[in-house]
């Protein structure tokens, strides 16, 4: 055998066991990139930022209906659940003490008056006496201050059967709105005392087809809502159904409690049908903004960074590149909304530079050049991969 033939043989035996080492190399770098990551699809829809929170349901206008007298209720006409008019009785209070009051204070102004008018009558002879010089001048000034205290005494009499008057129309408590009762804090025969606040006998609802719920807000998400903006809520009475309304009023007084800060959001309500009651549990989301048709990915795709070992050659060089482009894009900056995620192409890592756009609590929205929908893109390192 020749020494040509050997050689060309050794040759060709290298050539193949390189061949399969090459080819052994690449399957298993395959097999890896295939075990070493946990991929999502990216696909397209709609998405929402929102604003999660709970309130409770309350009529837009509720009054509460109390009694400026003390006394026995005596009757009481409604109960909850009634329809009731502007100025219609609602109860009584036993007028008994407040009629005596008042008998008392008008025999008061008769006898001030009678009193007065004495007084009048004295000052007028008193002046007649002492032009003919009858009586000295000091007689004249005493009979002048007689009137004074007896004109006080009188119309001091006068104020207080005014306001007896007033008290005794106290005792029929009447609704001070259209409505309808939703509560009745109060029973027949129980005594109210009104000496140091006002006792509180019904509430009423002005209107059940309009409500509104409070909403407290942390100090880093009000500065996000807006007026006008869509709300979307749950109840527990209603667990499949979507109840919709919009942000009212955004109360600037801040409530702090326990070192935490919070401002309340009114939201308003188109309550039509009433299926929503007052003081119902309203789990709240205001929708800050709204993409429709957009392509996004898993928040995680954008935290992901694989580990050094993973990228070699020209994609390690690329990777510095963008990442380092990614490091700059923080809060604040003109890129902000720039970042890097990376797709699994042909079972090789790729890492393709991205716009980000509006988020949810679970997805972000993404635009970029060659995303396409259905690209499988890399949120993190399998437990196989991980060292």
């Amino acid at each position: 055998m020749s020494k040509s033939f050997t050689y060309g043989v050794w040759l060709g035996a290298a050539v193949l066991a390189a061949t399969a080492l090459i080819g052994g190399v690449h399957w298993l770098a395959n097999d890896t990139v295939k075990s070493s990551y946990r991929t999502e699809t990216v696909t397209r829809g709609d998405i929402a930022e929102i604003i999660t929170a709970s309130g409770t349901l309350s009529p837009v206008q509720e009054v509460t209906v109390g009694t400026q007298v003390s006394g026995q209720v005596s009757r009481v006409y409604v109960k909850v659940n009634d329809q009731v008019r502007n100025g219609q009785l609602l109860a009584e209070i036993d007028p008994s003490l407040l009629i005596a009051q008042l008998e008392q204070s008008r025999s008061n102004l008769e006898t001030a008056r009678i009193n007065y008018e004495q007084a009048a009558r004295d000052l007028k002879r008193t002046r007649m006496l002492l032009e003919k010089d009858y009586v000295a001048k000091i007689d004249l000034e005493h009979a002048e201050q007689s009137l004074v205290v007896a004109k006080n005494a009188y119309d001091s009499a006068k104020t207080q059967v005014s306001r007896d008057t007033v008290n005794l129309n106290y005792a029929k408590i009447v609704s001070p709105i259209d409505g309808i009762v939703i509560a009745q804090e109060m029973k027949l025969g129980e005594t109210v005392t009104a000496s140091f606040q006002t006792p509180n006998l019904f509430k009423i609802a002005g209107d059940l087809t309009q409500m509104k719920i409070d909403v407290n807000l942390s100090e880093s998400d009000i500065s996000k809502v807006k007026l006008a903006m869509p709300v979307t809520f749950t109840v527990d009475a209603f667990p499949g159904r979507d109840f919709s309304g919009s942000v009212h009023l955004i109360n600037l007084t801040p409530n702090a409690e326990q070192g935490v800060v919070t401002y309340t959001v009114v939201v308003t309500v188109d309550n039509k049908d009433k299926a929503l009651l007052p003081g119902m549990t309203a789990y709240v989301s205001i929708v800050l903004s709204e993409k429709k048709d957009v392509l996004h990915v898993p928040i995680a795709a954008l935290r992901f960074r694989p580990p050094s070992e993973h990228i070699s050659g020209v994609r390690e060089l690329l990777h510095a590149s963008m990442g380092a482009g990614a490091a700059a894009s923080r809060p604040g900056t003109d890129g902000a909304n720039k970042n890097v995620i990376y797709l699994l192409r042909d079972n090789i890592l790729t890492p393709v530079a991205v716009t980000v756009g509006a988020s949810d609590e679970s997805n972000v929205e993404i635009a970029g050049d060659g995303l396409a929908e259905g690209d499988l893109v890399v949120t993190g390192l399998s437990h196989a991969g991980k060292r």
